[in-house]
Order: structure tokens, then C-alpha cells, then sequence
């Protein structure tokens, strides 16, 4: 009789803790972060009123016979199963979505939860709402050698918004460029050969040959044509007034034991190999790679003749002009003469004009040449003079053409926080060639070097090279420091690839200066906490920088953590030692910001196990009254 009581009263207790359990899961339903506990019975020891026998022969064995002793409650485990997400609005309000436990700082160690619910205190320390306890993390820097990156701190500190604090200015540094130059474009001045590099195959006598054709730079022809181990030059001789191309001297090329005339037919464009009887054996329409100006003087005779025009960039961004035409003694020459560009690309003509050549008296007619620039500085004015230079008249004019050029403001910073206006220009010089300069268009007073270079493309339309300059900037003209400003035509310096740099494809310009790392100097006036646990200023300024790093704890067993209340956990022994990660790295969850997690309570779970530990209670009590109704039997045999 006494077991069956003793059973009952360890079953009564069990279930008065699972009612216990339960009624705290209740309890805590709305609130923030809590888990939710179960519990587990286990049976307690049996006493053996006879042990097992083993068959023998023909008799069978015989299972042990034991009387159990009760039940008790082998285990209360907490559930860390996440619970739903509940929009608060509160920026401060953080919910990880996934695994991880925020870490807190009590004053005299760490403790671990997931409720969310931060405030700022007084010193502008980011805390858990009731407890004070400060939330910790990671500080973040900014990467010196990648602007776009940060580099997280190694050591827990506490989370701290000091709003109202300054952010000193920062002079610019880097200046990314990004997007695209028409390949389809002309170059910007009439720069000969738009291929340099144009060859092909010929086909004379049943032998191939390698053909190639390039400028001639010792001045005595115009061109040379290679085929296969001859190479001849072409001279001009006249200009087709019809067609505007150069008319060349025929030239004398051997090949294969037989003797050929290179011919340039002026009227179609044709380059033409022609045989003893003046049949074409070959030819190949060069004219679509031929980019030159025509221009007209008149002499003291009195007539009109024309010069063939092209430029050539000298590599510091000025230009050489040479002119094809007839000197003084009607005979066909080059002259030569160099003309300055400023930073901005106009031409930097001196007062009084730039006489081409230097030598005066060496065109046909007599005639003086000297050259200005139009208003706008992207244009030459040739002027021609009929009496020995005293007076000068417009003869012909020659533009730019602006519509291969392209553009791009935006602003930089000195040392003080100071915005300058930078523009950008790219000027298409050659074929997968392109110049860029660069100016202040509204401050020409402040000094500025190694402001202009040649960026080169690929047949596929991509950088070579490095695609970096580095610019000096003379802002101390302004009281600033000077400087120095990497471009970045190429991504690489914001880890990038050349793709997400500048390149040349044959679609629209689209090239602007998308990124600048200087600022001006701001105060801190808001934050946010982003899905990756980091937190960014909002500075006055328009700056957002990366503050902290919320850190993450993470176990490999969380149900053996203890709770201490206040929906905080701590570490045991059977827990793991905490593994601190990023959010949405090495397996911890992500943060949604303005949101908390709600307890994962199930009051349908919770109700429905109610009843069950009711009715188990009530079963145990059974239990020992119907044990007492027996010994009151008993007892009852002795009246």
C-alpha cells in the first residue's frame, strides 16, 4: 500500500512541476526573445520481487518481476526555436532572423538573449530596454586600401551613437570613373590614318602577300605601303577637289621577279596594283581609313590652292599640325607646327596669332599663314596674308568635333571640406585611343598637374594598362592642403574588374565620375542597423559611415544555456563556449531592423498540455485516495 501511495505523490509532484512549466510559458506569451520550456518525466527506480531466469532444457525462462516506485521529472528543456516577428517601427528594435544570441554586458560579464528591444541611454550607449544592460559589438574602420570596405575591430566594446559628434572633412583621394565611349566616333581632330595598324592579304601572280599600310613619320611621304618584304612610299601630289582625298605619285614595287605600279586612285579610293599593261592585278578601298582636313589659301597670285590637314598628339596634350601643299617652288611639302592646348582642350593660340610654318614665305603664292583660335577655343582660324603680313584675312576655319568628345563633372574636396568642381574630358585621338584631361572649369587659379594622359583599349573593349592617374591639385592657392587624386578609369582600386571601369564599345556615351571619397565636414545626426549587423551614421553632410558591428553569439548546444531571467541566458558547462560571429556569417542569422522577436509560445501547444497535466494530477490523486480507501479497509478488518 505505501508504494502505491509513494507513486501517487511522486506522480502529484511531477505534474505539479509540469503545471508550473506551463503556467510560466503562459505567462510570458508577449514577451520579447523568451523561450518556451517543456518537460520531460522519466520513471524512478523498481524494486525486483524476482530476477530472470534463463530456459533450460524444456523449460522456458522466466522474465524478471519488479514494482516501480513512481515517476519524476528527468528534464525541463528549453526550446530555442525562433518565434515570429513583430513590426515595432522602433529603429532601435532588432530581431535576427536565423541562429545567434545578442551579446550583452551586465557590468560584470556577458549574458546572452534574444530579445532586441535597445534604447539609447543618457551617454548614448545603445541598451537593452529594462535591464540597461549595454549592448556589444565590433567598431568599424574604414579600409585604407579599399574606401569601399571596412575593417572590423577584434576586441568587444560597447555600442555607442555619440550624436551630435563631428566628422572632420576629408580631402578627396580617389575619383572612380565607370561606363562607357563610343567606339563608333571619329577622332576629335582629323588625325590621318584612323587604323594604324591596317593590314590585309593580296593575292598577285598566285603568291600571298602580307599587305600593310601606315603614316610615314619622316615627313618625305604621306604613306607607306608594305607588301610582303617592299615597302614603297606614297607622296602626295595634289588634292581631288571632288572628292577631297590626296592624289599620290604612282611608286615602283617588284614582286615575284615582275614589276608593278602602286596606284591611288583619287576618284574611288582604291589602292591598286597595276601590271606592265596597266591591268589591276590587286586592289583594296583604303579611303575609309584616311581622316583629313582640307584647307584653302590664296597667294599673292592670286590663286586659290589647297592644303591637306592632320594632327598628331604630341603625348602632353598638345597638338602638331601638319599641312600637305605646294611651297614656294609649286613643288609638294610638309610643314610643321606645333600648337599649344590648354587643360580644358581649347586651343591656347597666343595674342597675335601662331604662324605655320615658323619660317614665313614658304607656301605657294607667297603667301603668309598664321593661326587663332575661334571664340570658343575649339576651333582654328587660318588667316592668310596677300601683303607681306600687314593685313590678315580669314582663309579657312577648322572645328573640334565636339560630338567625340565627352564629358563629366562633379565635385572633389580639399583639406578644409571645400567642394571643387573637376570636369573630365575625353577626346577620341585614334583608333581604341582616347585622351582625357582634366580641369577646374570655375577656379582656372588653382593649379593643377599631370592632369592629362592616353587611355588605351583592347579589340575587345577593354582597358590595358593600369587606368590609373594620379593628379596633383595645388588647393593651397586656397588655403587648403595640396593634393594628389588617384583616377580610377579601370574599378581596380574599389575592387572592381575592368568591365565595371571604362571601356569602348560601339553604343552611347555614357562615362561620368560616379565615386569620390572626400566630404565635408558633418555632424552625426541619426544611425540605422542593417540586415548585416552594421550600424551607419547619418551625418549632416550626407555621409553614412559604418560605426559598429552588432556581434552574435553562437553555441553548439544552446539548449544547455541557463536562464537568469530578464530573458537572458548564460553560458554551462554543457552549453559551449560562445563562438562570436558577424550576422549572415558562419552560420548566424541576419537582423531585421524595427522589429522584435516575440515569444514562440504556442497558446493552442500550451492549453492543449494543460489539460493533459490536469488530468494527469488528478489521475496520481486517484492514486492515493483509492490507496487510502484500501488501508481504511484494512484497518476496518480489526473492529
Amino acid at each position: 500500500m505505501l508504494r502505491s501511495l509513494n507513486s501517487g505523490v511522486s506522480g502529484i509532484r511531477s505534474h505539479q512541476t509540469m503545471l508550473d512549466v506551463i503556467g510560466n510559458n503562459i505567462a510570458n506569451v508577449n514577451t520579447a526573445g523568451f523561450k518556451k520550456s517543456v518537460v520531460t518525466f522519466q520513471d524512478l527506480l523498481y524494486e525486483t520481487s524476482r530476477g530472470a531466469t534463463a530456459p533450460q532444457g524444456d523449460i522456458g525462462g522466466i522474465n524478471p518481476m519488479q514494482i516501480g516506485l513512481g515517476t519524476t521529472v528527468a528534464a525541463v528543456e528549453t526550446i530555442h526555436s525562433a518565434g515570429p516577428l513583430q513590426y515595432t517601427g522602433n529603429r532601435t528594435d532588432v530581431a535576427i532572423q536565423g541562429d545567434g544570441y545578442f551579446v550583452l554586458n551586465n557590468g560584470s560579464g556577458n549574458v546572452y538573449s534574444r530579445a532586441g528591444n535597445f534604447v539609447l541611454d543618457g551617454n548614448g550607449n545603445i541598451v537593452q530596454s529594462g535591464t540597461g544592460y549595454t549592448v556589444m559589438g565590433y567598431q568599424l574602420t574604414v579600409d585604407p586600401n579599399n574606401p569601399s570596405q571596412y575593417i572590423r575591430g577584434t576586441q568587444l566594446v560597447p555600442l555607442n551613437i555619440p550624436v551630435g559628434q563631428k566628422l572632420s572633412a576629408k580631402a578627396t583621394e580617389v575619383l572612380g570613373m565607370q561606363c562607357n565611349l563610343d567606339s563608333r566616333v571619329p577622332a576629335y581632330l582629323p588625325m590621318g590614318l584612323t587604323n594604324p595598324n591596317f593590314t590585309t592579304i593580296a593575292e598577285i601572280g598566285g603568291t600571298a602577300y602580307n599587305v600593310s599600310i601606315a603614316e610615314d613619320t619622316s615627313g618625305t611621304n604621306l604613306l607607306t605601303v608594305k607588301i610582303g618584304n617592299e615597302t614603297v612610299g606614297l607622296k602626295p601630289s595634289g588634292i581631288n577637289a571632288t572628292t577631297g582625298l590626296p592624289v599620290f605619285d604612282d611608286a615602283s614595287v617588284s614582286l615575284g621577279g615582275n614589276t608593278y605600279t602602286l596606284h591611288f586612285d583619287d576618284g574611288t579610293g582604291e589602292l591598286q596594283l597595276l601590271d606592265s599593261s596597266s591591268n589591276v592585278t590587286w586592289k583594296q578601298q583604303i579611303s575609309g581609313i584616311m581622316d583629313y582636313a582640307t584647307l584653302s589659301f590664296k597667294g599673292n597670285d592670286n590663286m586659290t590652292r589647297t592644303y591637306l590637314a592632320e594632327f598628331t598628339d604630341k603625348g602632353d596634350g598638345n597638338m602638331a599640325m601638319t599641312l600637305w601643299g605646294q611651297d614656294s617652288s609649286n613643288n609638294w611639302s610638309s610643314f610643321s607646327v606645333d600648337v599649344p592646348v590648354n587643360a580644358d582642350g581649347t586651343f591656347a593660340i597666343p595674342a597675335g596669332g601662331l604662324i605655320v610654318p615658323e619660317t614665313s614665305n614658304q607656301f605657294a603664292g607667297n603667301v603668309d599663314v598664321k593661326l587663332n583660335a575661334t571664340g570658343d577655343g575649339k576651333g582654328l582660324i587660318f588667316l592668310a596674308s596677300v601683303d607681306n603680313g600687314t593685313t590678315y584675312e580669314v582663309a579657312s576655319t577648322l572645328n573640334q568635333r565636339t560630338s567625340s568628345i565627352h564629358t563629366t563633372k562633379i565635385d572633389i574636396y580639399d583639406s578644409l571640406g571645400n567642394p571643387h568642381t573637376v570636369e573630365v574630358a575625353f577626346e577620341k585621338i585614334g583608333a581604341n585611343e582616347w585622351r582625357w584631361r582634366a580641369w577646374f572649369p570655375s577656379e582656372p587659379g588653382i593649379p593643377i598637374s599631370n592632369n592629362t594622359g592616353v587611355i588605351k583599349f583592347d579589340s575587345d573593349g577593354k582597358l590595358t594598362g593600369s587606368g590609373v592617374a594620379n593628379v596633383d591639385l595645388g588647393f593651397s592657392s586656397v588655403g587648403a592642403m595640396d593634393s594628389q587624386v588617384k583616377f580610377d578609369f579601370s574599378g581596380e582600386s574599389l575592387g572592381k574588374s575592368l568591365i565595371d571601369g571604362v571601356t569602348q564599345f560601339g553604343s552611347d556615351f555614357t562615362t561620368k565620375a560616379y565615386y569620390q571619397d572626400g566630404y565635408a565636414m558633418g555632424v552625426l545626426q541619426d544611425y540605422s542597423i542593417g540586415s548585416d549587423g552594421n550600424i551607419m551614421g547619418v551625418y549632416s553632410n550626407g555621409r553614412t559611415n559604418a560605426l559598429y558591428s552588432i556581434a552574435l553569439a553562437l553555441f553548439s548546444n544552446p539548449a544547455g544555456l541557463e536562464k537568469t531571467g530578464m530573458t537572458n541566458f548564460i553560458p554551462t558547462a554543457n552549453s559551449g563556449l560562445p563562438q562570436l560571429v558577424a550576422p549572415g556569417s558562419g552560420g548566424a542569422g541576419t537582423l531585421a531592423g524595427g522589429n522584435l522577436e516575440m515569444s514562440n509560445v504556442d497558446l493552442a501547444d500550451e492549453f492543449t498540455k494543460l489539460i493533459i497535466a490536469q488530468r494527469g494530477f488528478q489521475a496520481n490523486a486517484r492514486v492515493i485516495t483509492t490507496s487510502d480507501q484500501v488501508l481504511e479497509e484494512l484497518i476496518n478488518l480489526k473492529r
